[in-house]
């Protein structure tokens, strides 16, 4: 392989990196965590190992790749220094090989995101493309390139490319963050109704005879779920009132998170001894170290009888119909990640996956609003 062909794929690679790392840098500043779809990119996100002195890593990472893609264009404008900027690649992408090892460690057996089987796909990827560059900028320390003057066409094209990649990169991730933010409206029914909430499902707080409902499919295990809990209570639901219905049903995502279904079972019998809600807020604020034994100090602190509570931790069985009615219910109507939220008024369910959809179906539909009478003001955690 030449030496131009191994700078082209070099800086082929590396602007592969810079789009990742772009897309992860604006999901991890994002003023809402992106709903669980599988993957671990919200526990990635949510964790103290997504910044380093305050900066996102992935805004790191871009400065990185960015970093890469000039030094390999600058080669193309000054050849008679090719070696030296080869070098430079070689240091540079070095270092980044041991911090992306070091990251993947981290997300992997830190964050026990193998164990789960949900890494951050992304973050590998990214990883991956560096890996690659390293490889290359190794390979290139053994050729030379014979030249002089500037190759024009050659850093032309090079240019062209990385320019085009990082703009379909960001298109991509706008379009992404759009079905994040906007919800799916359709026309509702009795028959939509009842599965959703008519029926007695799920647990209510709020005015029962609000036009307005809130129905929220969430998992006690999932990050972007807990800092849905954290606006919901101390923002949302305060602003709206009396002018609302709040109904919390379970989705426990157990491929990915093992004790949301244990979780769910505790608050349900938590429920039954008439402390669900205390439950559910102490579940979702222990999640970072939720375990059996937690859970039944939990039940301790809340002074509920801790051996029913313990029974439900262990013989999931007690609560399954419940649990998994909930699951298929929401699944049918729509439900594929947590959380999820459908807001049902006049005649309209919206289907909103992920808080950010939900504020802006409350701000941004017109009927609401004239119900409301005012904005919902969300300020990020």
């Amino acid at each position: 392989m030449s030496v131009i062909a191994q700078n082209r794929l070099l800086i082929l690679f590396a602007s592969v990196g810079m789009v990742i790392s772009a897309l992860l840098w604006i999901s991890h500043s994002a003023d809402f965590a992106l709903p669980c779809t599988g993957g671990g990119c919200d526990e990635v996100a949510r964790s103290p190992y997504s910044r380093i002195a305050g900066i996102p890593v992935a805004a790191l990472g871009f400065a990185y790749f960015g970093l890469l893609v000039l030094i390999a264009l600058s080669r193309l404008q000054y050849p008679e220094q090719w070696r030296t900027y080869g070098k430079m690649l070689a240091a540079l992408s070095t270092l980044g090989v041991l911090a992306f090892a070091y990251f993947t460690y981290v997300q992997l057996f830190v964050l026990n995101l193998y164990a789960k089987g949900a890494p951050c796909w992304w973050c590998l990827a990214a990883a991956g493309a560096n890996l690659v560059v390293w490889l290359l900028s190794l390979m290139g320390l053994r050729g030379a390139l014979q030249a002089t003057g500037v190759l024009t066409r050659e850093l032309a094209q090079s240019l062209v490319v990385s320019l085009a990649l990082v703009v379909a990169g960001l298109a991509y991730g706008g379009w992404q963050w759009n079905r994040a933010t906007t919800a799916q409206t359709i026309r509702t029914d009795n028959e939509k109704l009842t599965l959703l909430y008519l029926d007695g499902q799920g647990w209510r707080k709020g005015n029962p005879k609000a036009p307005l409902v809130i129905v929220e499919f969430s998992d006690f295990q999932c990050p972007a779920c807990k800092q849905a809990y954290e606006l919901l209570e101390t923002q949302i639901l305060p602003q709206l009132g009396d002018k609302a219905l709040f109904v919390f049903r379970h989705y426990p995502l157990v491929n990915i998170h093992p004790m949301a279904w244990v979780a769910a079972s505790a608050s349900e019998e938590a429920g039954k001894q008439g402390k669900f809600w205390e439950m559910y807020a102490k579940l979702f604020e222990s999640q970072q170290a939720l375990t059996r034994n937690r859970i039944l100090k939990i039940a301790e602190e809340l002074k509920l009888d801790v051996e029913k509570v313990r029974q439900a931790v262990d013989n999931q069985d007690i609560y399954f119909k419940k649990i998994y009615r909930d699951f298929e219910e929401g699944s049918k109507l729509g439900v594929q990640s947590t959380p999820s939220f459908i807001v049902v008024y006049e005649g309209e369910m919206h289907v909103a996956s992920g808080m950010a959809a939900l504020v802006s179906t409350l701000n941004a539909n017109p009927k609401i609003q004239a119900y409301l009478g005012k904005q919902i003001n969300v300020s990020p955690r």
